[in-house]
């Protein structure tokens, strides 16, 4: 049997195990374009010495939309630097190189020794002097070792789960240091983000609906990363005049039957409002059988793959009404937000996903870092990367940026002073097209918002 026999043979197989089109996603990879184990060098002059090269590694599951977008984001603010002259350390300039490895983060079936492996090459191998990424929180929190124990810096932008910056406590910090997140805001602000938010919808559907807006339901991925942010809704919504009908904790192989069985007992439940907290392909299958079962609720929470301006047509229009946290939109968070944003669309064709943004803006942290230091050494620059904090932020694509003492990402919007950091905005699918939506100042500020909350057109469950 020839390779190409081998492959479709393989293919029909994950099918007929799976069911169904996810099969497609979980089992075959994404031609991402993405160049693995070589080092490239966007905008920089031609010739440049070896030694005046930084380099930067990027790793994630790199057929994948979370690797794809930080690779995306990372080339694009790479090329700009080189362009506009690199990085100068004392009388020498030097200009940034970027290579990827894949860490397999993505695959349904996790092999976190694939991650390692991918960690120790990119570092041994390629050479690289920092690392921007990670995704999946079991995988991150196996190679994050290797990374520490060679002291480079690591800004993550792609992992939420708290843990990662916990580890900077007292007894950890010598150790732990290196590790940065940009993107996203860590579990915990995510859940804080999405009540306020939810505070504001009651309000809002309540006065739309005339009756009260009270029934949640919360349906995740059975994985480490929602497991705090369920913590946070169950413990704070009740406080808001919620009431939790169900909770769904799914496996990622789920298919379309499994979804049409969770809206059924989503709907029995009473149900107003759908929370979910989904980071993968499992947003196409739930908003497909969303559409078809036309459950009695709203879906507003977090569906990484709705980030994406193909949503609708790959959920055939069934995301209408969808509502999700979305990093940027193209609207002004900083003097950079639109700019960033027309020029990543013109470059790839597509929407910057968050790993994208938070690549993108990484690759501007290092540059201030190294720039500051005047020094390529991690140890050396931890000190100036702590000093961009809330008193010094630095206007990134995604909101100025700043860290906490726990090298988090500060997360806000300062009502007095109107300086945004890095808040995410919840947007609507609407009649084709998404929209930023208003949420009366709880998170963001109102000037942001292109548009007012649409409610399904088949109506709302009474409570």
């Amino acid at each position: 049997m020839d390779s190409g026999t081998k492959k479709i043979l393989a293919i029909v197989v994950a099918i007929i195990v799976i069911g169904g089109g996810i099969g497609l996603y979980m089992f075959l990879p994404r031609d991402t374009g993405v160049p693995i184990g070589t080092l490239v060098t966007p905008g920089a002059p031609a010739g440049i010495p070896a030694d005046r090269i930084i380099v930067v590694g990027i790793l994630g599951g790199m057929t994948e939309i979370q690797g794809e977008g930080a690779w995306r984001g990372s080339y694009m603010a790479c090329e700009e630097i080189n362009t506009a002259g690199g990085v100068v350390i004392g009388s020498d300039t030097y200009y940034f190189g970027l290579v990827a490895e894949d860490t397999f983060e993505a695959d349904p079936l996790l092999d976190t020794s694939k991650g390692v492996a991918a960690a120790t090459k990119i570092i041994s191998e390629d050479n690289a002097q920092f690392i921007i990424g990670g995704f999946r929180t079991e995988s991150v929190l196996a190679y994050q070792e290797v990374i520490m124990d060679n002291k480079k810096v690591f800004i993550a932008t792609g992992t939420a789960t708290d843990i990662f910056t916990e580890k900077l406590n007292d007894t950890g910090y010598d150790r732990y240091k290196y590790f940065f997140r940009n993107m996203p805001i860590n579990a915990s602000a995510l859940a804080g983000e999405l009540v306020g938010f939810y505070v504001y919808l009651k309000a809002y559907m309540t006065a739309a609906l005339g009756k009260n807006f009270t029934n949640v339901a919360i349906i995740r991925e059975d994985l480490t990363w929602t497991q705090a942010i369920s913590a946070g809704l169950n413990y704070y919504l009740p406080m808001f005049g919620y009431n939790v009908t169900i909770e769904i904790a799914y496996p990622i192989t789920a298919e379309a039957a499994d979804f049409a069985t969770y809206w059924q007992q989503i709907d029995d439940s009473g149900a107003q409002l759908c929370v979910p907290v989904i980071s993968a392909q499992g947003g196409i299958l739930m908003t497909t059988q969303y559409a078809a079962a036309q459950p009695g609720c709203l879906i507003a929470g977090i569906d990484v793959m709705a980030q994406l301006e193909t949503y609708w047509d790959e959920t055939d229009g069934g995301c209408e009404y969808e509502i999700s946290l979305s990093p940027t939109e193209r609207t002004n968070k900083t003097s950079k937000t639109v700019a960033f944003w027309d020029a990543f669309t013109t470059k790839y064709g597509a929407d910057p996903l968050y790993t994208a943004v938070g690549s993108y803006d990484a690759m501007y942290i290092l540059k201030k870092g190294i720039s500051d230091a005047q020094s390529l050494n991690s140890t050396v620059i931890i000190p100036f990367l702590e000093a961009i904090n809330a008193a010094n932020p630095l206007e990134g694509a995604n909101g100025h940026i700043a860290f906490t003492k726990w090298h988090d990402a500060f997360e806000g919007y300062d009502a007095g002073t109107g300086m945004i950091y890095s808040v995410t905005l919840m947007v609507q699918w609407q009649d084709g097209g998404k929209e930023v939506l208003a949420t009366g100042g709880a998170v963001y500020p109102d000037h942001l918002a292109t548009a007012s909350i649409q409610i399904p057109s088949w109506g709302i469950n009474d409570p």
